[in-house]
């Protein structure tokens, strides 16, 4: 993936060119700096204002500056223009989600499955609804074909983790999230799930490093709120089993 810096020069490069302005945006977007990844997916709008893409991006920034209702207008005017864009629908059920309109959500990412190119990420969004709704075979599938599309997709390994774990299957679950931080050792739910499979096996030092690399990853998201919450309670118990003496008897006195 390109820097902002790599970006920047494709675009000096070839100031023409919609495919470096779609880079440089994605570089932005990525570096967090969402306003300068808004203001050039604007610019590659006015180049090209029947670009699809362009208004997917630019609505997928609107959602990272908690503008839904402008995503919505962006998202819509890329399927208007280009009904048969799988990311289109896939970000308008994105949009769909964070409203909580699972139903209309999952008719667009059903949408995004069947159109060309299929995005595995649609698959799994669809997979975590029918999950929800306690479709566990059918959530499995989902992700099983958005490997399929991508081997390495984070997301769907990660997924497929969870539901090796959910049903006890805690080697298979804790390869999975392994090999999902060697894809990308800064996915913040990987991390936090094989601190919570180190705890249940009672490696609590593995545990806390991994909880800890989920809040400096990025200290605001919600999973670092959990794996703070988790810090704290494993820590209050280690020090709670440091302050116990057991005796020869088996009882266990407290330190004065």
């Amino acid at each position: 993936m390109l820097s902002v810096q790599e970006g920047l020069q494709l675009t000096q490069k070839s100031p023409k060119d919609p495919s470096a302005y779609l880079a440089l945006g994605g570089a932005y977007r990525r570096a967090g700096r969402y306003q300068e990844a808004a203001d050039t997916y604007k610019k590659l709008i006015a180049m090209a204002p029947n670009n699809s893409v362009a208004h997917v991006s630019l609505g997928a920034v609107y959602m990272d500056q908690k503008r839904p209702d402008d995503a919505l207008g962006e998202f819509r005017k890329a399927i208007k223009i280009n009904p048969s864009d799988p990311g289109a629908h896939y970000n308008l059920g994105n949009y769909y989600v964070a409203k909580g309109r699972r139903d209309d959500a999952l008719s667009e990412f059903r949408k995004a499955t069947e159109l060309t190119p299929p995005l595995a990420d649609a698959w799994v969004s669809m997979a975590l609804i029918q999950a929800e709704l306690g479709k566990q075979d059918e959530a499995t599938q989902g992700y099983k074909k958005a490997l399929a599309i991508d081997s390495t997709n984070v997301r769907a390994i990660t997924n497929m983790a969870n539901a090796e774990y959910a049903q006890g299957k805690i080697p298979e679950a804790t390869a999975l999230y392994r090999k999902a931080l060697q894809y990308d050792d800064r996915n913040q739910e990987a991390n936090y799930n094989m601190g919570v499979a180190f705890a249940d096996a009672q490696i609590f030092k593995m545990a806390l490093t991994y909880w800890k690399r989920v809040v400096d990853i990025d200290s605001t998201t919600v999973v670092a709120q959990s794996a703070k919450s988790s810090i704290q309670i494993l820590e209050d118990f280690l020090s709670s089993q440091q302050s116990k003496i057991i005796q020869p008897s088996g009882v266990t006195t407290e330190k004065h």
